[in-house]
Order: structure tokens, then sequence, then C-alpha cells
């Protein structure tokens, strides 16, 4: 009777273990199924081997008055295009335009999972920052923008930096400041900034550089008459209105 109960037993075991070996491959196999059922990526994946930001759009699409265009800006070596789910996106035409508006690319369709690869082929080299000694009466800042290519700040500042540029090189000499960029370092979206001291310079980049504002940016800032760090305790820059111009 004794071994009749082991040998019970010792068949019960191996019942249940197969049973739940069966049960967990069941499972298995819903949750594979579950994932070949779902809508595929609905991005246009953006290979950006051109070695600068640039700026995605869509050109068979007027924006009413008043409104922005909607706009992409991809400075990583990987970004996305929001697909639409139909069949018009075999149609849609969008370019690819650097800082100065130019169209560097171009493609006709845009659906969700398939990839459009930039190449710098036929451009000019991408400029890099030289990286020249700081005046020991100076400091350099290094300015990092940490937001996301497809928020509507970023878009909104990045076709706004070519009057920001202007602005900031007919400002910066009464403040001491000279801006440098924007460059494109690691993934990073970077621009530079010197001038007499951290204060000023944070100062004109919140007031001139980072209006209108393209989210939170990171300012890594140098010692006197030392060159702006690349890692390290950063501080992060919130814009604020411009000064108010002095009346008479």
């Amino acid at each position: 009777m004794g071994r009749t109960q082991t040998a019970v037993g010792q068949a019960l075991r191996v019942v249940l273990i197969l049973t739940g070996v069966g049960v967990a491959g069941y499972l298995a196999m819903l949750v594979l199924l579950s994932f070949a059922l779902q809508e595929p990526y609905p991005f246009l994946h953006v290979s950006n081997k051109s070695g600068r930001p640039l700026l995605i759009e869509r050109v068979d699409i007027v924006s009413p008055p008043g409104v922005v265009k909607r706009g992409t800006l991809v400075w990583r070596s990987e970004g996305t295009w929001p697909a639409r789910a139909n069949d018009t996106c075999e149609q849609d035409r969008l370019v690819a335009r650097d800082l100065q508006g130019t169209v560097v690319a171009h493609r006709t369709g845009a659906c969700q999972s398939d990839t459009w690869t930039i190449t710098a082929e036929g451009l000019s080299a991408a400029p890099r920052y030289q990286r020249e000694p700081v005046p020991p009466d100076h400091v350099e800042a290094r300015l990092v923008l940490s937001s996301y290519g497809m928020e509507d700040p970023v878009v909104a500042w990045w076709r706004a930096l070519p009057l920001i540029l202007e602005r900031s090189a007919a400002g910066g000499p009464a403040a001491g400041v000279t801006v440098h960029g924007p460059f494109l370092e690691n993934e990073d979206l970077t621009m530079y900034l010197r001038g007499p001291d951290a204060a000023t310079v944070l100062d004109f980049a919140r007031t001139q550089v980072l209006r209108p504002s393209p989210g939170r940016v990171y300012a890594y800032v140098s010692a006197p008459g030392q060159r702006a760090p690349q890692t390290g305790m950063a501080e992060i820059l919130e814009p604020t209105e411009a000064p108010s111009a002095p009346t008479r």
C-alpha cells in the first residue's frame, strides 16, 4: 500500500508539472499573439546622418494665418515623424530644412513603420565649435537643449533662431557677450556663450537666446579663463522676459 501511494504521488507531481508547463506555454503564446496583432509603430522613423539638426515638415499643408506650422526638429541620429494611419500617407510630401531654411532632403510617403534616411551627401561640412582659449577675464557657458524635437516650443524656437542670432549679435557687444552655435555634439544640441562673468552670460541667455522658450536648457559654466565643462554640475535655465527698454 505504501509503495502504491508513493507511485501515485509521483505521478500526480509529474502531471502537475506538465500542466504548469502547458499553461505557461499557452500564456506565452497569447502574449506573443497580442503583440503580433498590435498596430504598427505609428511613426515614420527618421535616421539623420547629416551631422546637423534638421526641421522636418510637410510641404503639402498650408497653415491658416496665426497657426504655427507643424514640424519636428531632429538633431539626434534617430528621430520620428508622426505618421497618418491611412492610405493617403503614401502621398504625404516631407522636406528636411537646415537652420537657414534650405531644403537638404525631401520625401514622398510618410507611413508608419517606414524609415527615411537623410545623409550628408552633397552638403557642406557641418559646423563645429572652434574651442579657442578663453580670455582670463571671461567665462564660457555651454547650453544644452534637453527637450524633444516633437514639442511645439522647440520647433517655434528653432524657427525663430536665425532672428535670435541676429538680435544677439546686435545686442551682445553692449553686454560684452558673444553667442556661438548651434552645434551638434555627441547627440546634444548645444550653443556657447562667452562674457565677463557667469551672471551676465546666463542673464543674456535667458532674455535673448532662449526667447521664445525651447523648454528646459542646461548651462555648464566655466571658471574665468577656462573652457566650459562638458559634464558636471549644471544650472537649469528657465527663460524670463527681456528687460524693458528705458524710457525717456
